[in-house]
């Protein structure tokens, strides 16, 4: 059953066990790339073309870490070669496309359709990791914070135009006589021209977005939070007893009285009592960030419904009577897709952005050995 934080637009938690070893499971657990791998040779041989194939896997496995967070891709890095020794472990399709022998450079070509592994990748760093290495019991308490928001509102403003015009006009005379020495006779051509010119300048206003607390969507996210930990080994525990034993608002009551900034987040002060009360808890890590799910639109090229998740998340590690910024997930966008469905959609935006967030702060933390 839910605890009390769950129930409301926000997730409460600790980890007992390193957040080192915690993981989620991408929404899509294999990749399908294509790539091409190749072979010099000075004689051809069946080995020629294995040696392509193998080459190609490789090259998959690296167009699907270029996609990984920056500090995930400095693991992926570290691991490469040992990736490569065991490349069959994370490519498990490779079904060949095309071959191509050019024996003018010596060179054989072939080209594949690989279904990559995310999950055997994202174990593997765990794996070889000093957190994941660890025993049981010896791992660092981590409690996170997190503020789930739904857009509910967003006004758009026409672009405001201002015109600009001048207008100009010129009149010419002219005048002709003529005399046959007892009368005259004068003529008069009028002649006009207008000259204008138009221009101006646009301007628009930012869009107004409101937001909003959602607390189906909050028992979503910590059913998702749940089943991740679970998978990765570990037990959720009830968080109340934090703002029980320091006395600090729990999150249902930081929503209803509207402690929350403008934009959604702690306050400085708020931020800095639970800092406080983590020191004197004996945790090892504090985590507080946000996630706001906007609403559903139409990608024009795929022809799907997809909904933007923007989530920003910090952590400190807590030690010494002290609070030390160690990860950072600066606000990002991602996005959730689905072929029609805008409730799915919506579900795989808020579970993308927890995804992305904590592959972030897993591989900053992985690379600065903290566990």
């Amino acid at each position: 059953m839910f605890n009390k934080f769950m129930k409301f637009s926000s997730i409460l938690f600790i980890l007992v066990g390193s957040l080192l070893s915690f993981s989620l499971a991408h929404a899509q657990e294999t990749v399908k790339v294509t790539a091409v791998g190749e072979k010099k040779y000075q004689e051809y041989s069946s080995y020629i073309e294995a040696s392509a194939l193998e080459d190609a896997k490789r090259k998959a496995i690296k167009k699907v870490a270029a996609s990984f967070p920056k500090s995930k891709k400095r693991m992926f890095k570290d691991l490469e070669e040992s990736i490569y020794e065991n490349v069959d472990d994370f490519v498990l399709e490779a079904a060949v496309q095309q071959r191509k022998d050019d024996k003018g450079t010596k060179t054989f070509k072939v080209a594949i359709s690989a279904l990559v592994d995310v999950d055997a990748l994202n174990a593997f760093f765990i794996d070889n990791s000093e957190a994941g290495n660890q025993e049981a019991g010896d791992a660092s308490d981590f409690g996170a914070l997190f503020v789930a928001r739904v857009e509910t509102e967003r006004k758009s403003f026409d672009v405001k135009q201002t015109s600009v015009s001048k207008s100009e006009s010129q009149a010419t005379i002219k005048e002709e006589s003529a005399s046959d020495g007892t009368s005259s006779v004068d003529s008069t051509n009028t002649k006009s021209m207008d000259v204008s010119q138009t221009g101006g300048s646009s301007a628009k206003k930012r869009d107004a977005v409101e937001y909003e607390a959602d607390t189906e969507i909050s028992a979503d996210m910590a059913g998702a939070v749940e089943e991740a930990l679970v998978d990765a080994g570990f037990e959720p525990m009830d968080a109340e007893d934090l703002a029980d034993e320091f006395d600090l608002p729990y999150l249902e009551d930081i929503i209803d009285q509207d402690m929350l900034t403008k934009k959604g987040g702690f306050p400085k002060k708020l931020i800095k009592q639970y800092k406080n009360a983590a020191i004197d808890a004996g945790w090892t890590f504090l985590g507080m960030g946000k996630v706001d799910v906007g609403t559903p639109t139409t990608d024009k090229v795929r022809g799907t419904v997809k909904v933007p998740a923007k989530v920003s998340f910090k952590v400190w590690m807590l030690s010494d009577g002290r609070a030390k910024t160690v990860a950072s997930v600066r606000p990002k966008v991602v996005y959730g897709q689905d072929s029609s469905d805008a409730g799915v959609a919506e579900v795989n935006a808020y579970n993308e952005a927890i995804v992305f967030a904590m592959d972030t702060v897993v591989g900053q933390l992985q690379q600065k050995g903290l566990r």
